[in-house]
């Protein structure tokens, strides 16, 4: 009897999951955009960073943000092109505004498609009219509520509530959608909580990133009152994991000596990401004088910070954050795009990869032992075109992903692939 009612029960299980797979999964993608074209304003999104950038400084105060059709368009395209699989669209109009996503599921089933649509009208507050995911339909509020309670569940705090309430009424028209927002002091704290209740506990990562900090923040390297090499740099930190790891933690090693570079030569925030301390409360540890690569702080900052990424995430996704960086860059007042930035992105992720892999990882520490010179982490950069305005571009290469760009970008990792340091994963 018993057997017969498990049999029972797991049958109606079955046939619920394939019930609701048939009702979520489609054959097709509703969104069908080429990131390429998307990404081709991506110059709009410096504006839309500048005013999230005032907000966060002005927390105290009411807000207001203006989004538009192209930086909407532009931010899709990113996601696009550093999640494979993902596509998406938002359209603005001034009675509605229409977000549609599509994902492929990844193999065997990369036939199928997640599509998601959401409509969302203009009011007081935020009004989602529904979300639709293949064939189901969800009463917008009920959406909302859903994703609320799951957010709040899992980081065991009031971030989700406090985001729903923060938007006090949403307005639209032909190509912009405005957000008035209450002041982000309170959603700033609970965020705060939030990341506080994920990463309770243990933190091999974070805390031992945080050791190497603090030995940069009082090496002799870090302040010499002149510019070192980040080939320095990296001798420097990487010779110590050699001398503090074993084979069983050189990964772990060489990530947090990698990550405490980012954070010390590229950029103090990403310590908020891994999770690390500065070394002395209240104040960002940094070098007394910049560090250089090809005689460049701005490719030293780009390699670390593409090595931290890297270890952070995916290659799809330090790749793109790269390429976008740079087409903002094309924007008036910007510095142009510049494929010697994206060398130093590329080589920065490629050293990543070497240094945390397990077959690996040792092998790089021995080399930083008899020391890494410049030519040995940075291919020659020689006629890689830069300071490419947004017109410049185009005449060039027309898009990304042209046959033009591709070449470009082809023969910048032809360069990294010739240096054996990035040849050792291969061998």
């Amino acid at each position: 009897m018993f057997r017969r009612l498990l049999f029972i029960i797991l049958l109606v299980l079955l046939v619920g999951v394939i019930g609701l797979a048939f009702l979520t999964l489609d054959q097709a993608p509703i969104v069908t955009r080429e990131s390429s074209k998307q990404v081709d304003n991506a110059d709009t999104v410096k504006e839309l960073l500048r005013q999230l950038k005032n907000s966060v400084e002005d927390r105290h105060a009411q807000q207001q943000v203006h989004i538009s059709q192209s930086q909407f368009e532009s931010l899709m395209g990113f996601a696009q092109r550093a999640l494979p699989g993902f596509q998406g669209a938002v359209d603005i109009a001034p009675h509605k505004t229409l977000i549609q996503a599509s994902m492929a599921l990844p193999a065997p089933a990369n036939s199928l498609y997640i599509n998601v649509t959401a409509q969302v009208f203009p009011a007081d507050g935020v009004d989602i009219d529904y979300v639709r995911v293949g064939s189901l339909i969800i009463p917008g509020e009920t959406a909302l509520n859903m994703a609320v309670w799951l957010v709040d569940k899992f980081t065991k705090s009031d971030v989700a509530s406090t985001a729903a309430n923060q938007i006090t009424r949403v307005t639209m028209t032909d190509s912009q959608l405005t957000l008035d927002m209450r002041p982000l002091d309170e959603l700033l704290a609970q965020i705060d909580v939030a990341r506080g209740n994920i990463s309770s506990g243990e933190d091999p990562l974070g805390d031992l990133t945080t050791d190497y900090l603090a030995y940069l923040d009082a090496s002799p390297l870090g302040n010499s009152p002149t510019p070192q090499t980040l080939a320095k740099y990296l001798n420097l930190v990487l010779s110590r994991a050699a001398s503090l790891s074993g084979e069983d933690d050189a990964v772990l090693h060489n990530q947090a000596a990698l990550l405490s570079l980012a954070i010390y030569l590229g950029d103090h925030r990403i310590s908020q990401l891994v999770g690390a301390s500065h070394p002395t409360s209240g104040e960002i540890a940094q070098p007394r004088a910049p560090a250089v690569l090809a005689q460049r702080n701005d490719l030293a900052k780009h390699f670390t910070i593409s090595a931290a990424i890297q270890i952070l995430s995916q290659q799809n996704m330090t790749l793109a954050i790269g390429e976008f960086k740079e087409l903002m860059d094309r924007a008036m007042g910007g510095s142009g795009y510049s494929f010697v930035d994206l060398a130093a992105d590329m080589s920065g992720m490629a050293f990543g990869r070497v240094a945390s892999e397990a077959t690996t990882a040792t092998q790089v520490q021995v080399l930083a032992e008899a020391h890494f010179r410049e030519r040995d982490i940075l291919p020659y950069i020689g006629g890689l075109p830069e300071g490419l305005s947004k017109a410049e571009f185009r005449r060039r290469y027309s898009e990304v992903d042209s046959p033009a760009y591709r070449e470009q970008v082809a023969d910048i990792q032809q360069r990294i692939d010739k240096l054996p340091l990035y040849r050792l994963g291969a061998q």
